[in-house]
Order: C-alpha cells, then sequence, then structure tokens
C-alpha cells in the first residue's frame, strides 16, 4: 500500500470525524436550548447545522487532525504488538483521541469545555464514539498488512 493511500485514510477519518463531531454537538446544544423553553424551528436547526459546519469545523477540525494523527499512529504501533483485531484497536485510538483532546481543551480553557456538546458526560461519550467510528473508517480503507501485522 502506498502512503497515499494511507494519507487517503487519514484525510477521510479526519473528515467523518470532523461531520460527527460537529454535528452531534450542535445537536446537543440544540437540545439545551430546546429543554430550557427556546423554540427553534426546523429551518432554524438546519441553519445551526450548517453554521456550526463552517464556523467550528475548521477549528476543531485542527485539533481532531492533530489529535487523530497521534492516535492512529500509536494504534498502528499497538496493532504489530498486540493480537487484537484491528478495528478494535483504531476505534479505541478514536475513542481516546476524543476524550484526552477534549479534556486537554477544557484544561486549557480554564476548565470550561468550549464544546458546548462535550459538557455533559452524554455528550463526552458521543464526541468518543464519533472518534471510534473515525478509526474504523480508518481500517476499513487500510487493507490488512499495510499499516500492522495484527489479525483483523
Amino acid at each position: 500500500m502506498t502512503i497515499l493511500r494511507v494519507f487517503g485514510a487519514y484525510l477521510a477519518a479526519v473528515l467523518v470525524l470532523i461531520v460527527l463531531a460537529v454535528i452531534t454537538q450542535s445537536l446537543f446544544v440544540l437540545s439545551a436550548l430546546t429543554a430550557v423553553g427556546a423554540e427553534i424551528g426546523a429551518g432554524d436547526a438546519l441553519a445551526m447545522l450548517g453554521d456550526d459546519l463552517i464556523g467550528l469545523g475548521p477549528l476543531y477540525g485542527i485539533f481532531i487532525a492533530l489529535g487523530l494523527a497521534v492516535a492512529l499512529l500509536a494504534a498502528a504501533l499497538v496493532s504489530r504488538l498486540l493480537p487484537v483485531p484491528r478495528g478494535w484497536v483504531f476505534s479505541a485510538a478514536g475513542v481516546v483521541c476524543m476524550l484526552v483532546m477534549l479534556t486537554l481543551m477544557k484544561e486549557v480553557f480554564f476548565g470550561v469545555q468550549i464544546i458546548a456538546g462535550a459538557r455533559s458526560m452524554t455528550g463526552l461519550v458521543v464526541q468518543a464514539v464519533a472518534g471510534g467510528i473515525a478509526g474504523v473508517v480508518f481500517v476499513l480503507l487500510t487493507p490488512q498488512g499495510d499499516l500492522s501485522k495484527s489479525r483483523t
């Protein structure tokens, strides 16, 4: 497998994670607004999702791209050493990436989680699951043997 294919799989995983992370965080914000009595129509909700993808996506994407690069490299090393299915290893790497990244972001910003949709435990878990999905996307786009010698 060429380095271009691995890089393409990485980019696909990053894009999937950005879209999932931004949309789910936006849905958590919309839910919280509705819970306090805000009346939000479908058009407004869709507009917010679009605005968040355009406004938050690029900045959040920088953090995601950096975190996922480290996580996927670590997963490639781990999958060479452990006889564990690649899907589990890379999915776990995506989950850990998001948990670590969001925790560090909160610490850097004086204890305030700047990703509003990750302020609750449920929101944090959903963000982590999105990371796990990105790890699976990477595995699906990189056949066994290209990054590791472990089983699929």
